[in-house]
């Protein structure tokens, strides 16, 4: 029992907030399309591009940071694509997010194979990983000094994304036309909103935010690509920001509860005899648990929904009765 207990410490949290990095910017891209009413369930693929585009790019060009770039790059070009089949051809959107997350998935092993000869995974010693920022002052600080400073800059990117895509959102008019057009996209046209170009942006920006999540997983978080490296968590992405409700705070801390839930399965096979397959499934059932969740909560909105209408029409009836 001491053993279990020795877990939670402040490395666990740290390791957390690293493993919940790529799923905070992809589930952020998929609140963002979410709110815009076009369902983006590509982020596996997007993600997954992005790790070895970011790689590739960095091997070939001798930098991580432009690796990071070209990869933001990669995850936009298929976001516009996306937009495109959806919007140009109205190819139903889960079967295009099936087909780009089958292509890309067998497209990055294909290139490997054919660039560098390895089909499981890949890297270089001339690949330079994202390096740790040490925050001055603040690391100096007991505790919080661990738990804030020392990690790269995407991690410290992803909070920031955060609150600049809340302040968005909320406080801007761009992003009250985004949920004119996800609450009601036929209501904003009539007043002259693009629902067109809202949907396109946000499948853009959930391409690019998707793709930079990957990027840190292979040249932020490790330096090197394997195969199927994005390994579900564009899922996780989508489940986070339905745990969310598509806010950009409660989706971020949905994320670092996935992460934190991802940290204590590695870090309790350490320190317990718990069979690691069994160990391994955690992540998993959480995930379960939240989408039970999830789905308790929409049944019991749409009882509240239901109970609402029907006490608006006895009422009525009553008023009608009484006149």
């Amino acid at each position: 029992m001491t053993g279990f207990f020795s877990v939670f410490t402040v490395e666990l949290l740290n390791s957390g907030i690293r493993l919940a990095t790529p799923v905070i910017l992809a589930a952020l891209g998929g609140a963002l399309c979410n709110k815009a009413g076009v369902l983006n369930l590509a982020l596996e693929s997007m993600m997954l591009m992005g790790a070895f585009v970011g790689i590739v790019s960095a091997y070939f060009v001798g930098n991580s940071y432009i690796g990071l770039l070209i990869a933001m790059a990669s995850g936009g070009l298929l976001g516009l694509v996306f937009a495109f089949l959806y919007h140009k051809y109205d190819v139903d959107l889960v079967i295009l997010a099936i087909a780009f997350n089958l292509i890309i998935q067998e497209l990055t092993v294909y290139v490997m194979r054919v660039m560098f000869g390895n089909v499981g995974s890949w890297s270089d010693p001339s690949i330079n990983r994202i390096p740790d920022i040490e925050i001055p002052l603040i690391k100096d600080i007991p505790v919080l000094g661990n738990i804030l400073s020392g990690y790269n800059i995407i991690v410290y990117f992803s909070w920031a994304v955060t609150i600049v895509m809340y302040l968005v959102l909320y406080k801007m008019k761009f992003g009250r036309h985004i949920r004119a057009v996800g609450e009601n996209r036929e209501a904003a046209e009539t007043v002259g909103i693009n629902a067109v170009r809202i949907q396109t942006m946000a499948l853009i920006i959930s391409g690019v935010l998707s793709a930079l999540g990957g990027a840190f997983l292979s040249i932020g978080h490790l330096k090197l690509f394997t195969r199927n490296m994005s390994n579900g968590r564009g899922w996780t992405a989508v489940a986070a920001a339905l745990f969310g409700a598509n806010h950009p705070i409660g989706t971020a801390l949905a994320s670092l509860f996935f992460g934190l839930t991802e940290a204590f399965a590695v870090r309790i096979q350490n320190v317990t005899d718990l069979p690691p397959n069994l160990v391994e499934l955690l992540p998993n059932f959480a995930t379960l648990i939240v989408l039970i969740f999830i789905a308790l909560r929409e049944k019991l909105r749409e009882n509240n929904a239901r109970r609402r209408f029907r006490a608006e029409l006895r009422a009525e009836e009553q008023q009608k009765a009484a006149s």
